[in-house]
């Protein structure tokens, strides 16, 4: 029985049911793979590793995958050809207007466009991973989630490809006090084996685990 999983551009998992080292996961994060390996271990199929994989990168990798967006899930489950695709973009809020990232003379104002509250959207990603933890996986979010659950909380290290990313936005982290409290040191981009914690974020999992849609 084989399955397979895929986060556009960020996880590709394969799960066979045929005996240990018949199974991969690849992404963009070595604590994110190793999340994911972890979860077929414990009896996960690769929907489930997908789940783990992907929220993990919502922890290690805050400068291109979170909570706050969404992403395009592809699926193939082999035992009864089943293939699918899970649209879980983020979406505009309800109060958007076509306008509202344009001043008086309707030039579009960059900057209110792509940061602080103003850029959010709709999240996707906490719905799809109800969506396939109910319909595709064989264990509960508080299995799969549990790994971005810990390093959240306990924190994950900083290394080179972190420090550059922070880099070009550390003018902008700097202008928001909260975000730069965690995201830098100092005012400035952290150094290597830096320890990045983000309790909110763990409580947010922790609740969307507990309590799935509802606790989000």
């Amino acid at each position: 029985m084989r399955y397979l999983l895929s986060l556009l551009l960020l996880i590709t998992v394969t799960a066979q049911a045929a005996g240990p080292g018949k199974s991969a996961v690849a992404s963009a994060h070595p604590l994110a793979t190793q999340a994911g390996l972890n979860i077929l271990e414990q009896g996960g199929n690769a929907f489930d590793a997908a789940v783990a994989v992907a929220a993990t990168l919502a922890v290690v990798e805050p400068y291109s995958a979170g909570m706050g967006g969404g992403g395009f899930w592809l699926l193939h489950r082999e035992q009864d050809g089943l293939q699918t695709f899970v649209d879980a973009r983020e979406t505009a809020p309800g109060a958007a207007t076509a306008t509202m990232y344009q001043n008086k003379e309707g030039k579009v104002m960059r900057d209110w466009a792509v940061n602080g509250p103003s850029a959010a959207g709709i999240p996707g990603q906490a719905a799809a991973f109800v969506h396939l933890a109910d319909n595709y996986g064989k264990l509960p979010l508080t299995s799969t989630l549990a790994p971005a659950i810990a390093l959240a909380e306990h924190g994950f290290h900083v290394e080179e490809h972190y420090r550059k990313l922070a880099g070009y936005r550390k003018d902008v982290l700097n202008r928001f006090p909260e975000a730069a409290a965690i995201f830098l040191h100092n005012g400035k981009v952290p150094p290597n084996n830096h320890l990045i914690k983000q309790a909110d974020l763990a409580r947010v999992l922790r609740a969307l685990a507990e309590k799935g849609n509802a606790g989000f």
